[in-house]
């Protein structure tokens, strides 16, 4: 049997060790490990070779047996004993590097394995002897260890042993390199692709570094294994977070080139003239707004002189394009102002009771593109709900991004989602991705305005509890007119609610920072 012959071929060793080696007694199982590595420190390089073969080989046998040992102490005898084979022993009596072959091909995977175990002190322990094997010449040379750790595993890979592998690989890159090492960016790479699906948050996360630290050397190489940067691609969450590393190390980069250049080089004739321009036009907006403000109250006059200063900046940007009428521009400007004055750049709903205080009524309740986040209560765009749960979210830790629908989804009950009929995959055609509705789980063609039509449609989302609120009010005018879409845009902020303005003081949550800068860029 297999395990008759693997006791034959311990006869090199004494048999009282071999015996304490089976033993049901730990401790006696760990003096044969013990044993076994005190007799090989006496091995000598004049011994026949054969011998000395046998040996290291019935010793390998031990050793991959140990490996598995539940028993802390027989496990730490068992990574001394593989440990003192690797580094000095076959080294050292010139068996060469077909018996390191023998000796990595029986035990690493043992070894590795116990890289995903719970208890801490195994876990630290498999790890550290990895990394110290992994960089001894005859070990390094045989790339045998690279290739085991870039092998992709699927999204239900035990997430412990996952972690393992990734650490192990991020940390190896670091001592062995990318050339001549085993590792190679395709390898890597494809490695990090399958990680980034894994279901474990950690394991992600180290993939996301993993590619942004082989980006800092290899820059365009590593964009050739990767999605293109599209809006389709940019619906992942990790992948969006992964080209926004890219740009921002792209961005450092060109920045210290910038200052490098502009200390060296002096401003031209050119870069002066456009200074002065800038200059110029900001001192005709600052005379506009305060021709425009006087007469108004201090309050009104802030708020004005705030908006007009942001759009300045806007106005300063585009310059450096060519030459501007500079009373069009500044027209231009405040009949913006002027235009977003009482409307609610989310929904497009334009009324006089939209006041800053309104608005804030009409976010906190009304709005039928917004809604309350469960988790933490504040106001969030529908539209950008999942990025919220993942990403600004207090509580985002507790949740993962679907694989098949891209919703995030409690990580706990994410293999159940993935089976269950509200996780209804994203389908993709002609260069771009469905919207996905986080509310109803359908799926609705691409773009903006497909969000309005399905938020605030009468044939829309039926799970917008605030189009439904909408349309339950509004159903006795519905039924003398025609057109009752229409009629959810009659809808005052603060209806049936509250009576009079809502103050400064008011319990309204406040929108999320994703939902103030979506805010932003629509204005």
């Amino acid at each position: 049997t297999k395990e008759s012959s693997g006791r034959l071929s311990l006869l090199p060793l004494l048999l009282s060790q071999v015996a304490c080696a089976y033993s049901k007694t730990w401790c006696y199982r760990e003096d044969a490990l013990l044993a076994v590595h005190n007799k090989l420190l006496e091995v000598t390089s004049t011994a026949p070779k054969d011998e000395l073969r046998n040996m290291i080989r019935a010793a390998v046998l031990l050793v991959k047996k140990a490996l598995l040992d539940k028993v802390s102490y027989v496990f730490h005898a068992s990574l001394k004993l593989l440990c003192l084979m690797l580094s000095q022993v076959i080294p050292g009596v010139g068996l060469g590097r077909a018996e390191v072959t023998h000796c990595l091909e029986q035990t690493f995977p043992n070894l590795l394995t116990r890289t995903g175990d719970s208890p801490n002190r195994l876990h630290a322990a498999a790890i550290t002897l990895i990394q110290e094997i992994a960089v001894l010449k005859d070990v390094r040379a045989l790339q045998i260890i690279p290739a085991e750790l870039v092998k992709p595993f699927k999204s239900n890979f035990p997430s412990r042993l996952a972690q393992s592998r990734a650490e192990l690989l991020e940390k190896l890159l670091v001592e062995l390199g990318i050339e001549k090492s085993g590792f190679t960016l395709e390898n890597v790479i494809t490695f990090c692709t399958a990680a980034l699906e894994h279901s474990a948050k950690g394991v992600r996360e180290l993939a996301v570094r993993i590619i942004l630290s082989l980006y800092e050397q290899h820059r365009s190489a590593v964009l050739s294994y990767l999605p293109p940067n599209d809006a389709t691609t940019r619906k992942n969450f990790l992948y969006k977070t992964l080209f926004d590393g890219f740009e921002k190390i792209e961005g450092n980069i060109f920045e210290s080139q910038t200052l490098k250049n502009a200390f060296r080089q002096p401003l031209g004739q050119k870069e002066k003239e456009e200074i002065n321009c800038l200059q110029k036009q900001l001192a005709t907006l600052k005379d506009i707004t305060e021709r425009e403000n006087e007469g108004t109250t201090s309050e009104t006059s802030n708020k004005e002189q705030d908006k007009v200063e942001k759009s300045s900046e806007g106005a300063t940007a585009s310059v450096t394009k060519g030459p501007h009428n500079k009373t069009t521009d500044c027209i231009d400007v405040h009949q913006s102002i002027k235009y977003l004055d009482n409307m609610c750049i989310f929904c497009g709903k334009k009324d006089e009771s939209l006041t800053e205080d309104g608005l804030d009524l009409h976010y906190w309740k009304q709005c039928l593109m917004l809604r309350r986040c469960d988790e933490c209560r504040q106001v969030v765009e529908i539209a950008s709900l999942t990025e919220h749960l993942l990403r600004e979210c207090e509580n985002r830790s507790k949740f993962s991004q679907c694989p098949r629908c891209s919703e995030a989804v409690l990580t706990e009950v994410l293999t159940c989602h993935v089976q269950g009929s509200n996780c209804n995959p994203l389908i993709s055609g002609k260069g771009s991705v469905s919207n996905h509705c986080p509310l109803c789980h359908n799926n609705f063609p691409p773009g903006e305005e497909a969000w309005k039509a399905h938020l605030m449609g009468r044939e829309g989302c039926k799970q917008n509890s605030r189009r439904t609120a909408v349309s339950q009010r509004t159903q006795p005018a519905q039924g003398r007119a025609a057109g009752g879409t229409k009629q959810l845009w009659s809808v005052r902020a603060g209806a049936g609610t509250r009576t009079g303005p809502m103050g400064r003081g008011s319990r309204i949550p406040s929108l999320t920072p994703m939902a103030r800068r979506n805010a932003a860029g629509k204005r």
